[in-house]
């Protein structure tokens, strides 16, 4: 099957303009998108060594279960929504819910994924909150598979509330991967909310309890920072993985609150751990895969955790950054060989950078990248049109 793993890095990503109810909202990202999604499931290893073996064990099968029936009784409305997407794109259903559940089914099923295909160790952010410069920028890394299935997709859902932290309306645009519900990578809502994700690494992922995707998703539907709190605690069922978010507030009389929040997996508990940090004016902060402050939470020692540390460490060779240009000097830096902030895959290393991000909260602009910026000009850059609607 030909594939993207086979034309090299390309220049662009498409969007999507949609709006209807979470259903014919994922329909039509699916629809649009049905050959991506489709040929993404077609070559991926990840599907098709790991997560269907682990689906089709016993074990694996029960976790995947557990945890859609939770997913159903709490978060409906983007079950709705995944399943749109899977009919849209005529794909089964359940190999998109396995992208979301992932973790949980393959630890169940006893499946290490060490031995099968080498651990994503990807995405950078750096929060920069200095006068006059308020930037969020991300690097979106995964393993390479997954370079040139990407997309944007800009909603408007309205739909009946369902469910936990039901909405009424929602109003975002994110960018997403082949067959992903949107908010896991990187994107803005209408509300002033403007966030990135870094996935982290916990030797142990829950099932029964809430992917990280789903907690992604629905923090594009936050209005305030307490509702964006209250939807990353979750409290009732709690998150079954480990994640970071770096997300900017911004009002509509030029106020805003740069925060970063810690997620740690629910584990003996019905709430997820949450260790959240404001950055004061004068102040940034990167952040990759890696727990800064929840550290009593049990990591994987390997790459995820290797390339976190040499990435600090290689920032700390750097002045602190005061601008934008700072920002993508580190964001774009390549000069450790083997785990780059910019990454194109290596024997060690087999993630790659498929887009690189900039938020300019004054300029109000999302500005990306497809290619290292030290070599190339961005490809888009989309105004953030905050509304402030309730």
């Amino acid at each position: 099957m030909s594939s993207s793993l086979d034309i090299g890095r390309r220049n662009a990503i498409p969007i999507i303009y949609t709006s209807g109810t979470h259903y014919e909202v994922g329909f039509d990202v699916g629809r649009t998108f049905r050959s991506l999604i489709q040929e993404y499931l077609g070559v991926s290893k990840v599907v098709n060594k790991l997560l269907l073996p682990a689906y089709e064990t016993k074990e694996g099968r029960a976790a995947y279960d557990s945890t859609l029936a939770s997913l159903t009784e709490n978060y409906p409305h983007y079950v709705k929504e995944l399943e749109g997407t899977a009919d849209g794109a005529q794909v089964p259903f359940h190999q998109l819910m396995l992208l979301h559940v992932n973790d949980a089914v393959f630890m169940a099923a006893g499946l290490d994924l060490g031995e099968i295909i080498d651990t994503p160790t990807g995405c950078s952010s750096l929060s920069i909150n200095k006068e006059g410069q308020i930037l969020l920028g991300h690097t979106e890394d995964a393993l390479g598979e997954l370079l040139n299935y990407v997309y944007i997709v800009s909603a408007r859902i309205h739909d009946k509330p369902r469910g936990r932290q039901a909405t009424l309306d929602e109003n975002f645009t994110a960018l997403c991967y082949a067959g992903h519900l949107p908010g896991f990578c990187m994107g803005y809502n209408h509300h002033g909310l403007t966030f990135s994700i870094n996935v982290i690494c916990p030797r142990k992922v829950l099932a029964a309890k809430t992917p990280r995707h789903f907690l992604c998703r629905a923090l594009l539907s936050a209005k305030t920072i307490g509702g964006a709190h209250d939807i990353l605690r979750d409290e009732g069922t709690g998150s079954a993985h480990g994640f970071s978010v770096n997300m900017v507030f911004m009002h509509q009389d030029g106020d805003y609150l740069f925060e970063n929040v810690e997620i740690g997996p629910a584990e003996n508990c019905n709430e997820s751990p949450l260790s959240i940090v404001t950055l004061s004016l004068g102040e940034h902060l990167l952040h990759t895969n890696k727990y800064l402050r929840l550290t009593n939470i049990t990591e994987e020692d390997g790459k995820c955790m290797e390339s976190s540390n040499l990435r600090h460490a290689r920032a700390s060779q750097f002045p602190a950054p005061k601008n934008c240009h700072d920002l993508l000097e580190l964001l774009s830096d390549t000069e450790d060989s083997t785990f780059p902030f910019f990454r194109e895959g290596s024997e060690k290393d087999p993630a790659k950078t498929v887009a690189l991000g900039v938020f300019d909260l004054v300029k109000k602009t999302w500005t990306i990248w497809m290619r290292n910026p030290r070599t190339a000009d961005p490809l888009l850059e989309i105004p953030l049109l905050f509304t402030w609607s309730t």
